[in-house]
């Protein structure tokens, strides 16, 4: 795993990674592979969830299925340094936790992950209990 972060860290730095397709495809989905989550079975590594088809067709960008038929993970992926407006973002995964209450979402740019435990009370905000910068902080810690 140390040697995925270092590659994918130069890369983050070298600027490689240029858009949301980048980081879903080339970032998130090689980390996740790496933590042994099968990124070829679409039941297991869901994109372009539906959390709320029966309200409206917004979609979480990966959905993560440790069993059958209810996501344990929402994860909402934006562009190199696109988490601008992280309140809209966490209102979006709060909005996808209405009918299907996961135990975990993360929201990344690649560079950060904000890592939210969803059953806690209170606002979605304070239910982020670690960030991380894969730029910037030791490879040890994110490993």
């Amino acid at each position: 795993m140390k040697d995925t972060l270092a590659d994918i860290r130069d890369k983050l730095r070298n600027g490689s990674y240029q858009n949301e397709e980048h980081v879903r495809l080339s970032l998130v989905a090689r980390i996740l592979q790496q933590l042994e989550w099968n990124i070829w079975n679409p039941k297991e590594v869901y994109a372009e969830f539906v959390a709320v088809p029966s309200e409206d067709r917004t979609k979480v960008d990966v959905a993560l299925f440790v069993t059958p038929y209810t996501p344990s993970v929402f994860i909402e992926i934006k562009a190199p340094g696109k988490i601008t407006n992280l309140h809209e973002i966490e209102r979006q995964l709060r909005d996808y936790n209405r009918n299907i209450l996961v135990p975990f979402c993360v929201i990344t740019d690649g560079n950060t992950w904000r890592f939210y435990y969803s059953r806690a009370s209170g606002e979605f905000s304070g239910k982020c209990f670690k960030v991380l910068s894969l730029s910037s902080d030791d490879l040890d810690d994110i490993e």
